[in-house]
């Protein structure tokens, strides 16, 4: 209908037929149609896009390897509400490397090591997402790396002083993380007999990251990294998304003026194609047994990604206790004996009463890499990354206790 109503008529009566015969399907199919429905269902608006540009600089001196690194991240939520944040890093441990790598030219070798990261973080909300944009072109420049060593330039050149820079606005909220990283490349290129470029490589990165975000309102999240297993353990619907591939997972806890009000869990993994949850699915078990034999349909590609949470009200007591003795099992508290009871007690807390949202996003990435190294076992080097990612939602639904998988038609840009 919408597409026969489109032939001869005005672009913006046949956008408005289109979208009321959208509606309509969705009012059919039982969904989340608009953000009316969505607030009154007490459902939080979607992330619906979001950027990422980190760089990187880092330097070795025989085994010891420092580095330096900043990041913006803006966020655009379905309600047309936004945020950005920045964050700084820094890191310091040991590695080796056997090898050459230059700027242009072949690169053979190994190399790896581990060590230490500290990042400290600030976010600030918006309204709009116009207020957003231009808050980055204020503010953006001067939190870059090259941004940051002028500011240092000034403060250390006695000629360089001249009017005082302005202060930025107090963030809505901060963060301070910190953990272990272990990282190992390997890699091998250069030239084939007819000019082509040949060679292969491969990359992994490992880290233990614990963390706090302090929002305004008493708001504290404390938040820690899982390892695949774990989280496949602690319910059936964060094991599905493992078992295509996940990552590590987080575990969340969120308290106000120190009243323990919200559990959540975080997974994601590698997404080939279109990801079809259509059906009934009344129970988290339902949920978990599609998304393992969800077909994949629509083109292949490896640029996108599967986003589960499950979250859970820790005004509930039966959930609180629950949550300490998983929260014992990461401090070290109880013999290993006990770690898979606690965490299947979680898990089962989680399958009767947790919450839960899916997000498909379509994934770019765009990477630089710049720097010189030469070693054999010590060396020394330089380099910097910068990293590119954009993340674009596709598809949502959610899943509350006692209700259905419901797709959220509303999770659209505002």
């Amino acid at each position: 209908m919408a597409g026969a109503a489109a032939v001869g008529s005005p672009p913006a009566l046949a956008a408005r037929l289109a979208e009321a015969v959208r509606h309509g399907i969705c009012r059919v199919a039982g969904g989340v149609c608009t953000a009316r429905e969505a607030r009154a269902a007490g459902l939080s608006p979607c992330l619906v896009r979001a950027r990422l540009d980190r760089e990187r600089l880092g330097a070795r001196v025989l085994v010891v390897r420092v580095g330096r690194s900043d990041a913006l991240v803006v966020e655009r939520r379905s309600d047309g509400s936004a945020s950005v944040s920045f964050a700084d890093g820094e890191s310091a441990g040991a590695g080796f490397a056997v090898g050459l790598r230059l700027p242009a030219g072949p690169q053979v070798g190994i190399r790896g090591g581990g060590g230490l990261q500290f990042t400290t973080g600030r976010s600030w909300e918006f309204p709009d997402f116009a207020a957003a944009a231009r808050f980055v072109r204020r503010w953006a420049p001067r939190e870059s790396l090259g941004g940051e060593a002028l500011g240092a330039l000034r403060h250390i050149c006695p000629f360089c002083h001249g009017r005082r820079p302005p202060a930025m606005p107090e963030p809505d909220a901060s963060y301070v993380e910190g953990g272990a990283y272990g990282e190992l490349t390997a890699a091998l290129s250069g030239v084939g007999p007819r000019g082509a470029g040949v060679g292969a490589d491969e990359e992994g990165e490992v880290s233990a990251v614990a963390g706090r975000r302090l929002a305004r309102g008493g708001r504290v999240t404390w938040y820690d990294r899982l390892d695949a297993e774990a989280a496949g353990r602690l319910g059936a619907v964060l094991g599905a998304v493992e078992s295509r591939s996940a990552g590590q997972a987080a575990l969340e806890v969120t308290t106000v003026h120190g009243h323990p009000v919200e559990l959540r869990l975080r997974a994601a993994a590698r997404m080939h194609g279109d990801l079809d949850l259509s059906g009934p699915a009344g129970v988290l078990g339902d949920l978990s047994a599609r998304l393992r034999q969800a077909p994949v349909t629509g083109p292949g590609g490896s640029g996108r990604r599967l986003e589960a949470e499950v979250s859970l009200d820790l005004t509930d007591p039966r959930n609180r206790r629950a949550l300490a003795g998983v929260v014992d099992v990461l401090r070290f508290r109880v013999p290993p004996s006990d770690w898979g009871a606690r965490l299947r007690a979680l898990g089962a807390r989680l399958e009767a009463a947790g919450a839960v949202d899916l997000r498909l996003l379509r994934v770019g990435l765009t990477e630089r890499d710049l720097g010189a190294e030469a070693a054999l076992g010590l060396g020394v080097g330089g380099s910097y990354r910068r990293t590119q990612e954009s993340r674009d939602l596709l598809r949502a639904w959610s899943l509350r206790a006692g209700g259905g998988l419901q797709e959220r038609e509303d999770c659209a840009v505002a």
